[in-house]
């Protein structure tokens, strides 16, 4: 959990049978689904825990402007303060596009808890730049259901995705942890007891879920739109 958005490879990428690979120059992307990955779909390890180890996912590198990465309201499953888009003008970040075969796609909706945690989105394709030079005709992506974690007035980027321009204040996981902690009434326990405590402890976890939703806000105007399944 408190690794949590993982560690991402910069630049374009193959996860290929269990291998972090480079994405050759002529790979064919027909028959894919172009989705953004804000948080832990990033990483290839993330990739390989969800699409295990036949599964073939070309990776690119994108940029995105309009935008920042924030906190959400939530807690996972397994005790990771989560993340999601947000819009912040004049904010630029650079994140991944990984693109799914059909199969992977729906594998992805369930792991990504579509309409309990996140809606699934289309972006708008104005506010995006590929580093390889191919055409984007179509964005998709995840966005919050709950909203971003208001933590004094604002939501909290994340420290580990680089941003240029940024406006909101940013905050590590270990500190949204441990606000949480103290918000939910654990203030006294240490970081990793906090976190092993909101893993093993249903009714913990669920508090901590319902504390967390009351900080939450959501954004007005967003780059995306709703896509209903």
């Amino acid at each position: 959990a408190l690794n949590y958005p993982y560690w991402a490879p910069e630049g374009d990428y193959l996860l290929f049978c269990g291998h972090c690979l480079c994405l050759p120059d002529e790979y064919d992307f027909s028959g894919r689904t172009a989705v953004l990955s804000v948080g832990s779909n990033r990483s290839p390890v993330q990739l390989f825990q969800k699409f295990g180890h036949k599964a073939e996912i070309p990776v690119t590198e994108v940029i995105i402007t309009g935008c920042d990465v924030v906190h959400v309201a939530g807690l996972s499953g397994y005790g990771a303060v989560p993340c999601a888009p947000f819009p912040s003008e004049g904010t630029i970040i650079t994140l991944n596009i990984a693109w799914l075969t059909e199969p992977q796609l729906l594998e992805m909706h369930a792991t990504e808890s579509v309409g309990i945690a996140y809606d699934f989105v289309e972006w708008d394709t104005s506010s995006t730049c590929l580093s390889r030079d191919m055409k984007l005709e179509r964005l998709f992506g995840y966005a919050s259901c709950i909203g971003a974690f208001k933590h004094r007035g604002y939501p909290a980027a994340l420290t580990m995705i680089n941003a240029e321009n940024r406006v909101f204040p940013e905050k590590t996981q270990d500190e949204m942890q441990l606000a949480l902690a103290m918000m939910t009434g654990y203030g006294e326990l240490a970081l990793q007891e906090w976190v092993q405590l909101s893993q093993s402890n249903k009714d913990v976890h669920q508090r901590a879920q319902k504390v967390a939703s009351s900080y939450a806000v959501h954004p007005r105007a967003a780059p995306w739109r709703i896509i209903d399944l």
